[in-house]
């Protein structure tokens, strides 16, 4: 079973762009960590900037996760 915490709407997301050192805006490449490979999504929720920090645990679903953010 699974719990619906808190949901982030793909339309608060601020406007990405992708430049030859990656993707800059509204998602950021954090790296790749013994914990898992991470990125940052930015929004901007309720009249504030939201950050939100996530992690996968392959290289190939952190990549796939940014495309689809874009």
């Amino acid at each position: 079973m699974t719990k619906t915490v808190k949901s982030l709407p793909m339309s608060t997301i601020k406007p990405v762009s992708f430049t030859r050192n990656g993707y800059t805006g509204g998602v950021e490449d954090l790296g790749n960590f013994k914990e898992g490979f991470c990125w940052k999504v930015n929004a901007f929720v309720d009249s504030e900037d939201s950050t939100w920090i996530m992690c996968s645990s392959d290289l190939f679903e952190k990549e796939a996760w940014m495309k689809i953010i874009e």
